[in-house]
């Protein structure tokens, strides 16, 4: 039981008259929520609610009988749509910029074996012939510990790190591929630049970095363009 109910989007951001009930998705979506520090359920718990298709059901403690959102195993939505509208703002950049990286091979496994040490998750990452940016938690174990490890380990390397934020737009069915180009022209007609896009093959979310300021009218206008104006 939560104090809200699982919406389309943040209610106290959005406004509670502009949100609507997901009313029913899946574990995979339950998963992207956990990376936005959203827990509907801990990411260990699905995973073993997942392997023994156990259906979870969440509800708001507010509202008793309404019945909220069942969360299943192989939902999928009969129509494509946007599901959610999430945000996290608490994330560093942390760019590797090398001219040297390209065509060597594993380049990249001491920066995984720096976050390893320090005990961190990196929550999206993107990648160019000489450039590598994780973005993670900023915290005290990435600028006291991380950073320094990183350098150590790549002394050839310029190295850069910005306090940002990221926009995740999530469904079991998302309309693609409309919803980037629809996306991104209500975060530039909002005055958000996006400093990356991530889309994995699965294609059940699209992140956008953006920067930490704007986080908020990055997500309302995310909201507004691909839940309330496609709904109507």
């Amino acid at each position: 039981h939560k104090e809200f109910h699982l919406c389309t989007g943040d209610p106290v951001l959005m406004g509670p008259e502009k949100v609507r009930v997901i009313g029913h998705t899946n574990f995979d979506i339950a998963d992207q929520m956990s990376d936005m520090a959203m827990e509907a359920i801990h990411a260990r718990a699905s995973t073993e609610m997942k392997q023994q298709d156990i259906p979870l059901r969440v509800k708001n403690a507010f509202d008793p009988e309404h019945p909220g959102t069942l969360i299943t195993r192989d939902y999928v939505s009969p129509t494509p749509k946007v599901e959610m509208i999430s945000g996290r703002e608490d994330l560093v950049a942390v760019e590797v910029f090398d001219p040297d990286m390209v065509g060597r091979a594993g380049y990249d496994r001491r920066l995984l074996s720096a976050f390893d040490e320090a005990g961190l998750s990196y929550i999206a990452k993107n990648t160019n012939a000489n450039t590598i940016t994780h973005y993670l938690p900023d915290s005290a174990p990435v600028r006291d510990t991380c950073l320094g490890r990183i350098r150590d380990a790549l002394p050839e390397a310029v190295i850069r790190t910005e306090p940002v934020a990221v926009i995740s737009v999530l469904g079991t069915h998302l309309p693609f591929p409309e919803v980037i180009s629809v996306a991104a022209g209500a975060l530039a007609g909002a005055g958000v630049d996006i400093l990356g896009v991530n889309q994995a093959t699965r294609r059940v979310s699209v992140q956008f970095i953006v920067e930490r300021e704007h986080a908020s009218a990055g997500q309302l206008a995310l909201h507004r363009a691909l839940v309330e104006e496609s709904a109507t």
